[in-house]
Parts: C-alpha cells; sequence; structure tokens
C-alpha cells in the first residue's frame, strides 16, 4: 500500500486535469473563503459596505455626563461616581454595534436573494422557451408572429391619439357600450312624443303633476278622480306613459352626464344637473323640447365618435396571448 501511495500520480497536488480526471476543477480554499453559494459570496461583500452605511447615519452612544456629574456632586467618589453611567454606555454601545451589524447582514442577504428582472420582451422568451435559437428564420417568424405592436409601433399610434394601455381601453370600452345603449332610450321618447307632445313641455309638466296627485290618492284610499271625470280629463292624467317618460328621463340622465363630463366621476350631484338640462318637462312647449332633444342626440354622437377615434383599430385588443403550461406554449 506505501509502495502505491509514492507512485507519482499520487504525488501530484491539486487537480492533474487529464486523462480520467478530465473535467475536474481545483479545490476551492473554503477556509479563506467559507460561502460556498452566490447568495452567501454576494453577501460578504455587499456587508462591510452596508456595515458602514449604517454606522456612518446612526447615532452615536452618549455617555450620560449629567448622571456623573449628579453622582459627582452627591458626594460619591469618582471611581464610583462613573461606574454604573459607564456601564449603561458600553451596554447601550454594544447593542449600537450589534445592530449596526445585524441590520448589515438582513440588508446585504435581502439584496443578495433578488432575483435579476428578466427584461427581455416576452416574445423572445415564449421563442427561447420553445427552443428556437435566435437569429434563425424559425425564431424570427415566430417573433413576428406573437408579437402585437413594437414599442414604435404603440407611439406611432398613440401620436394618433390612439389609446394602447389596456386599462385605460378597458374604461373606453365600457363607457362606450354603455352611453351606447342608453341612446336607444332617446328614440322612444322620440316617439312618445310624436304620438302624443303634451306628455312634454309645460302641459307634460301637469299632466305629471296630477299623474303624481292621482296616484298617491290611491294609495290611501282616497278616490281623486272625481273633478277629472268631471271635466273628462282622466285618461289624460292617468296615462301611463307620464311615468314611462319619467323613467326614461332617469334613466338617459347618467349617460348624459357621461357625454357632458367624458373625464369627471359622475356623482349624483352631476346625475340631477342632467336630468335638469335634459327638462322633459317644464314650462316651455313641446317644439322647444323636441329641438333640446335633437341637440342632446347629436351631443350623444359626437362622443361615441370620439370614443371610436380613441380605440382606433377595433381589433387593437383582440391580439393572441401566449403563456407556458408545463413547458409548452398554449394560447390563452
Amino acid at each position: 500500500m506505501s509502495r502505491i501511495l509514492k507512485r507519482p500520480m499520487f504525488r501530484k497536488g491539486g487537480s492533474p486535469n487529464k486523462g480520467i480526471m478530465t473535467g475536474l476543477v481545483d479545490r476551492k480554499q473554503y477556509q479563506e473563503d467559507g460561502f460556498v453559494t452566490t447568495v452567501g459570496q454576494t453577501a460578504s461583500k455587499l456587508t462591510p459596505e452596508l456595515e458602514a452605511i449604517l454606522e456612518q447615519y446612526t447615532p452615536k452612544t452618549r455617555l450620560p455626563i449629567g448622571e456623573f456629574g449628579l453622582n459627582l456632586a452627591s458626594g460619591m467618589t469618582l471611581t464610583d461616581a462613573l461606574r454604573d453611567p459607564y456601564k449603561r454606555f458600553t451596554r447601550a454601545d454594544d447593542a449600537r454595534e450589534a445592530a449596526i451589524k445585524g441590520g448589515a447582514a438582513k440588508l446585504a442577504i435581502g439584496q443578495a436573494l433578488k432575483v435579476p428582472k428578466d427584461t427581455r420582451p416576452n416574445a423572445v422568451k415564449l421563442a427561447e422557451a420553445r427552443g428556437l435559437v435566435p437569429g434563425t428564420k424559425e425564431f424570427n417568424d415566430f417573433i413576428d408572429k406573437v408579437s402585437f405592436k413594437t414599442e414604435a409601433a404603440a407611439s406611432g399610434l398613440q401620436k394618433q391619439g390612439v389609446v394602447t394601455g389596456g386599462s385605460s381601453r378597458d374604461e373606453i370600452v365600457q363607457n362606450t357600450s354603455f352611453v351606447k345603449e342608453v341612446y336607444k332610450n332617446l328614440d322612444i321618447v322620440d316617439n312618445l312624443l310624436k304620438e302624443d307632445p303634451t306628455l312634454a313641455g309645460a302641459s307634460g309638466s301637469l299632466r305629471r303633476f296630477g299623474n303624481k296627485v292621482l296616484t298617491a290618492g290611491k294609495d290611501f284610499n282616497v278616490d281623486l278622480t272625481g273633478p277629472v271625470k268631471k271635466f273628462g280629463k282622466e285618461e289624460l292624467l292617468l296615462d301611463s306613459n307620464i311615468a314611462k317618460l319619467n323613467a326614461l328621463e332617469d334613466a338617459i340622465a347618467p349617460a348624459y352626464a357621461r357625454v357632458l363630463f367624458p373625464n369627471q366621476r359622475i356623482t349624483n350631484y352631476l346625475i340631477q344637473e342632467t336630468k335638469n338640462a335634459i327638462g322633459l318637462t317644464g314650462f316651455t312647449g313641446s317644439d322647444e323640447v323636441k329641438d333640446r332633444l335633437k341637440e342632446i342626440r347629436r351631443q350623444f354622437d359626437r362622443y361615441i365618435g370620439n370614443q371610436e377615434k380613441l380605440l382606433g383599430d377595433p381589433d387593437i385588443g383582440k391580439v393572441k396571448k401566449y403563456k407556458i403550461i408545463d413547458g409548452k406554449l398554449v394560447e390563452q
């Protein structure tokens, strides 16, 4: 055994890295650097720098001079007067140093554990996940397929006044859909006023008031239709279209508020002000109400047109999205 160990291959120190030993690396002197992992090595490099910063900005421990002076004044010897204050000073200073070292170590470890952010575009990540080699035709074709808009293209759309942000587009689509849906109620109002112009204006205001009084009387078992029947106006005041027109006005008001205040938060106050602006009934003629409705319709049309310009190409937002599941590219 002793002769075998004296052969040249065993007398050579370190790693010969030849023959069957090919691929071995030289031993690392862990006695000099106790951190084996990358996290530990990074933390050990950062700790002294962070410790120096904390040392600079952590308040210094102050010697309790006041207590020391009070002890002297009370007749204590110099040694006795200094003993307790100095003990507290050293204890506080040791705690300060421990806090600095511990804080620096925690900060260093936190920084070392941070995973560097992958700044590659999503299309590149997906291509490489599929095993495609950058620079090849297959790689470039895949990038073109899954990429929607480059930064330059998105910037160009923004210069044209097109909103490209996902959340912003969603808000525009939601508001526009709401306004379009309510817009249909204007057609119903027009038809009601064509059939019976007295539903609008001053006559409509009186009919609405009479309708409220008569229907309220029924709730209290009070018949108020006697005088109305006498003048033959019962059908005029109890017409269900009166309540229908009132309900339509309430439905139109929130959407019209969005049209008038596109960038503001819609409050109950704004809705009430908008309802007053619609004014289907009041001290005015039915023709004036019809003309006002035409203008309101034009404002609705203008709002919808402007919102659709902000959305631009309707295919924006319908781009295919992909994600990786079990190492495979799957369309969402």
